[in-house]
C-alpha cells in the first residue's frame, strides 16, 4: 500500500509540472521574461477583455484566490515581472504595447516645447534699464504692471521728474521697488517685450526642426 502512495503521489506530482509547463510555455515566448517572481514575490496581472489592468506583487506564500473575491481572483494571471498596466495578454503570451508613432511623438514633443516656453516667459527677464543690470519678473500680472506703467510714462504733459516704482532684483539678489524714470520703465518694457519675443522665436525654430524630424532619436533629443 505504501509503494502504491508513492506511485500515485509521483504521478500526481508529474502531472502538476507538466501543467505547470503548458502554462507558462506561452509566457516563455515573451523575449525579455525571465521569471514569474520578483525575488521571493509573484507577480500577477489581471486581464480584462485582453487588455491589463492591474499589476500586483505577491509574497508566495499569499495568492490572488485569497485577497479577491472569486470573481475578480479569476481575471488574474501568472504574469513576468516587465509587464505593465496597458500591456495585453492573448493566448498566454504578454505583448507590450505597440511603440507611438513618429507623429504622435511629434505632437508630444512640440507640446512640452510650448509649456517650456511658456514657462520661460513668465520667468523673468534681464534689463539694464537702471544703469546696472536687474532682474524683473514677468507673469501674467506682471506684465500688466509693466504696460500699465509704461503707458502711464507716455501720456501728455507729464510732471517734471515724473517716476514710477517697478519690482526688480539686482545682481546681489535684493528684490526691491526701485524708481524709473520714464525713460527707464519704457526701457524696461521694451526688454520684457524683446525677452517675450526672443522666446516665441526659439519655440518657433525648435518646433520647426520637430516637425522636419525623420527620427524617433532627434525628436527626443530636441530640448528647450
Amino acid at each position: 500500500m505504501a509503494l502504491v502512495s508513492r506511485v500515485v503521489a509521483h504521478r500526481r506530482a508529474a502531472a502538476v509540472v507538466d501543467l505547470a509547463a503548458q502554462a507558462l510555455t506561452p509566457v516563455a515566448l515573451v523575449p525579455s521574461a525571465q521569471s514569474l517572481s520578483s525575488g521571493e514575490n509573484m507577480i500577477y496581472a489581471r486581464v480584462i477583455d485582453g487588455t491589463i489592468v492591474e499589476v500586483i506583487d505577491l509574497p508566495e506564500e499569499f495568492n490572488v484566490e485569497e485577497i479577491y473575491v472569486p470573481e475578480v481572483a479569476a481575471e488574474f494571471v501568472a504574469a513576468i515581472s516587465e509587464v505593465d498596466v496597458g500591456w495585453t495578454y492573448m493566448e498566454g503570451v504578454f505583448s507590450a504595447p505597440p511603440a507611438p508613432l513618429i507623429d504622435d511623438l511629434k505632437a508630444a514633443r512640440i507640446a512640452t516645447l510650448t509649456a517650456d516656453c511658456a514657462a520661460a516667459i513668465v520667468g523673468g527677464y534681464l534689463s539694464s534699464a537702471l544703469g546696472s543690470r536687474h532682474t524683473y519678473p514677468s507673469g501674467v500680472t506682471d506684465q500688466i504692471n509693466m504696460m500699465g506703467s509704461v503707458t502711464a510714462s507716455l501720456l501728455p504733459e507729464l510732471t517734471q521728474g515724473w517716476a514710477t516704482p517697478f519690482w526688480c532684483e539686482d545682481d546681489a539678489g535684493i528684490w526691491a521697488f526701485r524708481m524709473h524714470s520714464a525713460e527707464q520703465i519704457q526701457q524696461a518694457g521694451s526688454d520684457g517685450k524683446m525677452h517675450v519675443v526672443t522666446c516665441q522665436a526659439k519655440l518657433e525654430g525648435l518646433t520647426a526642426q520637430v516637425t522636419t524630424a525623420t527620427s524617433e532619436e532627434t525628436v527626443t533629443s530636441i530640448n528647450w
